[in-house]
């Protein structure tokens, strides 16, 4: 009997795997993510004579085609050279697009007028909900061994990083209260998905791993990427609006502190040192004697 048989909830030993690698199986779960991110940019979100909103359409096209194009490239790259830490990448630089994506819709879904919401509506729950779904995978199934010997950034570091994602998704959902000043349910559950960024590198702070910390700068990068090409096309839209996840002058200069701190904690890694136990002749013990 193998270990992996030994283990209770364990996933199906390697060798009855459909896909071994685990840098395909990422690979695989960016690029399926981001063809619906970028299906659905192709659907109007609203049915109403006089309106027309798509994602796809400037200013917003960044999130949903410039974001998922980009991450499908650096996906395909990681796969090509097997990289678990490109594929990482890849999966943060996607994560703002399935945070705006998810957030539209479930307001428009939501909202008192959602009598009119169009098809894009569902297809843009439908790809937020795999990127979800994909970012949550992620985080439950890297963290590093118990028992492996792998380098792994400083735990000072990684808790500032955590430090740094939970401040940071403070002050969007701070602003977006003072601004809205309602908890309607479409505020809530709006709000729950354009934190996604935040709370990713706050959790990739608590995984404490090299590939980690490549998916956390990845994702502050890309949002602050997103706000900026959006504002650069359509420079009337406050920093605080929904288009741009309420990032904020302070959620921007947050999201770039964060990016170098987990560029460092990337740089800056060592072995974790091994636990002693200094109580050997502790009187509890049992020998062979008694």
């Amino acid at each position: 009997m193998s270990d992996d048989a030994l283990i209770v909830g364990a996933a199906a030993p390697l060798g009855a795997r459909r896909i071994r690698s685990a840098v395909v199986l990422d690979v695989i779960w960016v690029c399926v993510t981001a063809i619906a991110l970028l299906v659905s940019s192709r659907f109007a979100l609203i049915d109403l004579p006089n309106q027309y909103l798509r994602t796809g359409d400037a200013p917003l096209r960044v999130w949903v085609v410039g974001l998922p194009v980009a991450a499908l490239l650096v996906a395909v790259a990681a796969g090509l050279r097997r990289s678990a830490r490109a594929a990482a990448l890849a999966t943060g630089i996607i994560a703002p697009a399935v945070a705006f994506g998810g957030s539209l819709a479930v307001s428009l879904f939501l909202n008192e007028s959602s009598a009119f919401a169009d098809a894009g509506v569902a297809v843009s729950l439908g790809a937020a909900s795999i990127g979800v779904a994909m970012l949550l995978r992620w985080l439950v199934y890297h963290p590093a061994g118990v028992l492996a010997d792998e380098s792994r950034p400083t735990p000072r570091v990684s808790l500032a990083v955590v430090a740094s994602g939970v401040t940071t998704g403070l002050v969007i959902v701070i602003g977006g209260v003072v601004d809205d000043g309602s908890w309607s349910s479409p505020f809530v559950f709006q709000t729950m998905l354009i934190v996604v960024v935040p709370l990713l590198i706050a959790g990739c702070g608590v995984v404490r791993t090299r590939s980690a910390m490549a998916l956390a700068t990845g994702a502050a990068v890309a949002q602050i990427v997103g706000v900026v090409v959006v504002r650069a096309e359509r420079s009337s839209l406050p920093l605080d609006s929904d288009l741009v996840l309420r990032t904020g002058l302070g959620g921007i200069v947050l999201l770039g502190f964060t990016a170098g701190l987990c560029a460092i904690a990337f740089t800056h890694h060592a072995v974790d040192e091994a636990v002693t136990v200094s109580d050997d002749d502790a009187d509890w013990r049992w020998t062979t004697t008694d």
